[in-house]
């Protein structure tokens, strides 16, 4: 694996944002203060404990608040909501909570909206398995709380530390139920303003916030789904920053010394899913063979200009329970021809579908030409996000185009969501695959320990993925932020920290 990098590199300048007369550039950016950042897709929900998606999740992160987060530059667990806590026992943790935290709404935050987010983040299947373990919370007082567990349960902090562990107003969902979740309060950095469905979010600073307070007034959201015209909006002013570029737009914004560019190895995986109930696919034999059938390396150098690394397994390094002894199965177009044609599959029509992303289109392009090559007729589909989602969550493809990033950096939720039979679905598991043996692993990961011997665990549920291959890993995507060089203190993480940004005032 190449060393964790960041780059901020700027070259020679091209003229493209020269003013015109009046004020200068510095002088109306010490007048801005609002921020417009650029994403492919737009969000579906403010709900924290309904979504496991990147672009909700990327609002959701400050708007509201965790009791511990992850800095994702390091991988560490911090405070969040919480100061400090205290390992009573391998089944209880003690909570001492920020004082003096408000809600968004003026009303104050206590242990108890701790203790009713997490009961409901319980219930609800989509995230109820980070959760599972759970089997008391106590409030100690208003300050303090304890968790208690049915079961030893080792990524707890982990998980207290994703996004669907954001902490809601116990008074504010009883008063307004979901409802409230189109008008949320949070205790984040910034406070929901409006939403113009289609084009933007529009936040704002929450000056009386506890931690970091923002120094820019309003956040823009946009979704914006041809990439090149958020370089565009970049280098005309009307797109402060914007995330995921592609190699491509990576080499246009460091050819402009108005734009600044930061990268750092990511811990997502972009990889291609098979569904392993459906017609031919449901055969092992013929899983591998398309994985075999599919030049990793090919797709690397064209399309991402090896840009990033190839994948040896599910969850990247820098997760807990990466293992580096991992593989995948490489290109072997003959033993892949092979395998179709003594099975009688010469010609079999197979669909891949894919959303969202410039690039996975592309991907999905060229896997529809190499698998052509050993006798596979497959379709490439276009869906909207909601629908891919929809459709992969039913398993109404064959095969599709995603990524998947453990942002708790713990392999159980790398794993666990996407390959135990519970998660089958829009959970996590849309390839429907099920393997007592991997359940077996997943329970007894999540409820081990001992550090070696869960490492030990995940080493076996890699070599199962490498066997029975549920999912083709691709490769590892690295965390890309770009912005006009006006934007300081921008760092290349998956969920921007907005109130860590600020306008430059001089260039001097």
């Amino acid at each position: 694996m190449k060393k964790k990098m960041m780059i901020l590199l700027s070259f020679a300048m091209l003229g493209l944002l020269a003013g015109c007369g009046g004020a200068s550039k510095t002088e109306k950016q010490a007048e801005k203060d609002t921020l417009v950042f650029s994403q492919i897709s737009e969000g579906k929900t403010l709900d924290p404990q309904d979504t496991t998606e990147q672009y909700s999740q990327r609002v959701i992160t400050v708007i509201y608040d965790r009791l511990v987060e992850i800095d994702e530059m390091t991988g560490k667990i911090v405070p969040g909501l919480a100061k400090s806590w205290e390992q009573l026992d391998d089944r209880t943790i003690l909570f001492h909570l920020n004082e003096g935290v408000l809600f968004h709404n003026g009303e104050k935050f206590t242990a108890e909206d701790v203790k009713f987010t997490l009961e409901r983040a319980k219930k609800l299947p989509k995230v109820a398995h980070l959760y599972t373990l759970i089997d008391n919370i106590e409030v100690v007082d208003e300050n303090t709380i304890k968790i208690h567990t049915s079961e030893p349960f080792a990524p707890l902090l982990a998980h207290l530390s994703h996004k669907t562990a954001s902490i809601i107003s116990k008074k504010y969902y009883e008063e307004k139920g979901d409802d409230g979740f189109y008008n949320p309060v949070g205790t984040g950095p910034y406070k929901y303003k409006d939403w113009k469905v289609g084009d933007r979010i529009t936040l704002e600073a929450n000056n009386n916030y506890f931690g970091h307070k923002p120094s820019i007034k309003y956040i823009v959201i946009r979704a914006i789904p041809e990439e090149n015209s958020s370089v565009i909006g970049l280098e005309t002013g009307e797109i402060d920053m914007t995330a995921d570029l592609s190699a491509e737009s990576r080499r246009l914004v460091l050819n402009n010394s108005e734009l600044l560019y930061k990268e750092n190895s990511g811990i997502s995986v972009n990889y291609v899913g098979l569904n392993t109930a459906k017609g031919i696919l449901k055969d092992k034999d013929v899983r591998r063979a398309i994985a075999m059938g599919i030049n990793r390396d090919a797709i690397i150098k064209s399309i991402l200009l090896d840009s990033v690394e190839k994948a040896n397994s599910f969850i990247a390094p820098g997760t807990f329970g990466y293992t580096p002894e991992a593989k995948t199965l490489e290109y072997n177009p003959e033993e892949a021809k092979k395998i179709i044609k003594e099975k009688g599959l010469v010609g079999s029509k197979l669909t891949i579908g894919v959303s969202n992303s410039p690039i996975r289109m592309q991907m999905s392009e060229i896997i529809q030409a190499q698998l052509k090559e050993i006798g596979l007729d497959v379709t490439v589909e276009s869906l909207e996000w909601g629908a891919f989602l929809t459709a992969t969550g039913r398993g109404d493809l064959d095969m599709f185009s995603l990524a998947w990033g453990p942002s708790t950096y713990d392999g159980d939720y790398g794993y666990y969501p996407n390959f135990h039979s519970s998660q089958l679905g829009s959970a996590g598991n849309r390839s429907q695959y099920v393997n007592p043996e991997m359940d077996k692993l997943l329970d007894a990961a999540k409820k081990e320990i001992d550090v070696e011997k869960r490492k030990e665990l995940y080493k076996q549920v890699a070599n199962i993925i490498y066997t029975d291959v549920p999912v083709i890993p691709m490769y590892y995507a690295n965390n890309t932020v770009a912005s006009t060089k006006y934007v300081e203190g921008m760092k290349p993480t998956s969920y921007i920290l907005f109130n860590e940004l600020k306008f430059k005032v001089s260039d001097k």
